[in-house]
């Protein structure tokens, strides 16, 4: 009999823990919320919003795109720390808010608090300003800088601008400002409407430099940015330095492995997607994309990096 209620309770245990976590063709059974830590207009919030509509229709659940911008992304990184990891809470960032900023900036989250779902697109970033100021290329912008002696002001959106911009001003023996903004639109706004100098753009600039709005002055990774060959990279100017940066989507750690390799796969297919596709090659953002294990493993290796750079 001891062992017939052994086994009755058991099947008990058993049926109880089903119900409790539904199998995984039952989720999502709610919307999926993607919380995109830069402002609206900027790439991240551009990208997040076509490929939530893509995920919508893989996941057959609606995708809610809220902003909430702040510290280069790491206001919405942070509240997502604590967030339950159910899948159903997710940010869209920057990845050097992950890799760089927690090194050079005192943070309450590291690489290691979140799980890492996909990173669609590298951004062309750059310097760009008005083609008034008469500068074509970094070198231009030093020049004048160094013999008017005058400190230059420009539109930071990140942290890791900051450190870059940093060390070719004390290389150059100029003095160079930042002035903080909420994301790629603001900052790209503040060039055209003549408020800052020159501006540090991870890729919004994009369509006003094709339309002559803007001139861009150095392209800050390792390549050349596509349609702006003359300009030259900050290595090619002589300075050792290089920002690469990815379009990141993240959720709370320790999310059960089967929801997030349904959502890496969602994701993957989002690529696919003939809008998200447009969008990529209207921004300029290239093909890289690498999802679950892939982008895990990347994110922290880019981390380990930045890390021993900083100190």
């Amino acid at each position: 009999m001891k062992k017939h209620v052994t086994a009755a309770a058991g099947l008990l245990a058993l049926a109880a823990t089903a119900f409790a976590q539904p199998a995984l063709a039952e989720w999502p059974e709610k919307p999926v919320t993607i919380t995109v830590g830069f402002g609206a207009g900027g790439g991240v919030d551009a990208l997040s919003r076509v490929v939530g509509k893509a995920l919508s229709e893989d996941l057959g659940q609606p995708i809610v795109v809220q902003n909430r911008p702040g510290a280069g992304g790491a206001v919405a990184v942070t509240a997502l720390k604590p967030a339950a990891a159910d899948g159903y809470n997710l940010v869209a960032t920057t990845s050097t808010t992950l890799t760089f900023d927690p090194h050079a900036t005192k943070l309450a989250f590291s690489a290691d608090d979140y799980t890492y779902i996909a990173a669609i697109g590298t951004f062309p970033e750059a310097f760009v300003a008005l083609p008034e100021r008469n500068w074509k290329t970094l070198e231009d912008l030093l020049a004048e800088a160094k013999a008017s002696d005058k400190p230059l002001n420009y539109a930071s959106t990140t942290s890791i601008d900051r450190v870059v911009t940093a060390a070719i001003a004390e290389k150059a023996g100029v003095t160079i400002n930042p002035v903080p903004t909420k994301g790629g639109a603001e900052a790209v706004a503040q060039v055209l409407g003549g408020h800052v100098d020159f501006a540090y753009s991870s890729g919004t600039y994009y369509a006003q430099a094709k339309a002559g709005k803007l001139n861009v002055l150095a392209a800050l990774g390792d390549n050349k940015i596509v349609g702006f060959e003359d300009s030259p990279t900050l290595q090619e100017l002589g300075y050792d330095v290089a920002s690469v940066n990815y379009i990141l989507f993240l959720g709370p750690k320790d999310m059960p492995a089967e929801v997030t390799a349904r959502l890496a796969t969602a994701f993957e297919a989002a690529t696919k997607d003939a809008d998200v596709q447009a969008l990529l090659a209207k921004r300029n953002m290239g093909t890289f994309a690498q999802f679950g294990d892939d982008i895990s493993a990347t994110i922290h290796k880019q981390s380990d990096q930045f890390g021993a750079l900083v100190k």
